[in-house]
């Protein structure tokens, strides 16, 4: 009837709609079933009642939503009636499948002190027959099949479970927890060998597996220092070859042990050093002699901290400026192992000037003019003065390209032959003063 449709579903698995007015209601292991009663328009329902075909004999429920036992595995029909024998009722057609439950488990085996795959066997039980099996092996692995193995790279106490499906596509799983703490069954190491030069830094890697802090750890170096980590770091600082140890204890007592024979060689390290002439270097003898003075090389690289390099064993440079430059020797062992040394050059501006002691200002172009010449990259704060045998000051110019011609300040009358007094002063391109202090005889 149109107001007076019941709808039922199960709290274990929800209902199957058969046809018009039939549900399915399958229950994988378990008897006891409570049925959801989802009629709508209830205001309408007076009357109800469940009812239940087992072994034949008819069980009636008078409950809203009944819990019905049921005796075993087995098909068993029923019905939800809605106020019968009126106009409005409505009757629901119920058929429950009671599949045999699954008891999900496996077994394992392994070498518990040798690392090798774990192997895994399905032992579930059921009245039905399964149709799969999934493997979770508790470290992201997976596999499917009865039987399986797996290969772990960490130890622990792992859990590990299956998932069985049967052919009533039931599921169960199990879980167990597999205790993995066996020592590797090959120890590696990197590096798997080494040569250079003191001091050596070297990181060991313990690559074997399984391992994990929890493992007792011992690295003998053969210098007689040990480590206790899983990977350490070691310096190594007198020359030699050493043999390496290393010895592995798992948490359930399981040891191995392996030596690294002659694995590390260390060298005396090479030492670079030079010297260099002239010892004072400057603009005006911009080439040095380099001289190398290096122990236990066999390659040498020079770098004169301008840009320019040089591979030569005593290399012949010229400075093309002025400046402190940093030279660098490169020296390689012949392991391969490099040393480094420096030292500053210094390539000294250095200034020279002179005065002539005489002039002849008579316009015929031959030493018409009183001036200084040197050189003068540079310099700083120029000054030039010239005064008579009175105190008088006669010439005075902070340009060093600007001589005397004769006359005063070079514009006035001509001045008198005799002995002028002259005095130039400046400072270097580092700051370093200079003064020239004389006699010019003016000649006419």
């Amino acid at each position: 009837m149109a107001n007076c449709d019941p709808t039922v579903v199960a709290d274990i698995k929800e209902s199957k709609i058969i046809s018009d007015r039939e549900y399915q209601v399958n229950s994988c292991g378990i008897t006891d079933i409570k049925f959801i009663n989802e009629s709508y328009q209830r205001q309408f329902i007076t009357q109800f009642e469940w009812r239940f075909d087992i072994k034949g004999k008819l069980q009636t429920f008078k409950e809203w939503e009944p819990t019905v036992t049921f005796p075993g595995v087995g098909v068993y029909k029923g019905q939800l009636i809605l106020n019968p024998n009126t106009d409005c009722g409505d009757t629901a057609n119920i058929l429950v499948n009671v599949y045999p439950d699954i008891n999900a488990d496996f077994g394992f085996e392994y070498d518990t002190c040798v690392a090798g795959p774990v192997a895994f066997q399905d032992r579930s039980k059921t009245a039905s027959i399964l149709t799969s099996w999934n493997w979770d092996f508790g470290d992201g692995g997976k596999g499917s099949g009865k039987k399986a193995e797996h290969v772990y790279r960490k130890p622990g106490n792992i859990p590990v479970t299956l998932t069985v499906r049967d052919t009533n596509q039931c599921l169960a799983t199990k879980t167990r927890e597999v205790p993995y703490f066996p020592v590797p069954a090959l120890i590696v190491i990197a590096p798997s060998s080494f040569r250079g030069c003191t001091p050596a830094d070297i990181l060991f890697e313990n690559l074997s597996y399984p391992i994990d802090d929890t493992y007792s750890i011992r690295w003998k170096f053969g210098d007689g220092n040990e480590s206790n980590a899983i990977s350490p770091w070691h310096q190594y600082v007198d020359p030699g070859i050493y043999t390496v140890d290393l010895e592995l204890i798992s948490p359930i007592g399981c040891k191995t042990d392996t030596t690294f024979k002659n694995l590390i060689t260390i060298f005396e390290a090479p030492k670079s050093d030079f010297t260099y002439s002239p010892e004072e270097v400057s603009n005006l003898y911009p080439k040095v002699q380099f001289q190398e003075a290096s122990e236990r090389a066999i390659g040498w690289f020079w770098d004169f901290g301008t840009g320019a390099t040089s591979r030569e064993l005593n290399p012949v440079y010229s400075f093309p400026d002025t400046g402190r430059f940093e030279v660098k020797l490169f020296v390689t062992h012949p392991s391969g192992c490099m040393d480094t040394s420096s030292q500053i050059v210094d390539v000294k501006p250095l200034v020279t000037y002179f005065l002539p002691n005489a002039f002849t200002p008579n316009e015929d172009s031959v030493n018409d003019v009183f001036q200084g010449v040197g050189i003068l990259p540079g310099i700083r704060n120029f000054q030039f003065q010239i005064w008579n045998r009175w105190g008088e000051m006669v010439f005075q110019t902070d340009d060093p390209q600007v001589g005397w011609n004769g006359r005063k300040f070079n514009k006035g009358q001509e001045a008198p032959p005799g002995v002028y007094v002259t005095l130039v002063a400046f400072q270097g391109p580092r700051g370093d003063s200079h003064e020239y202090k004389g006699f010019v005889t003016l000649v006419r």
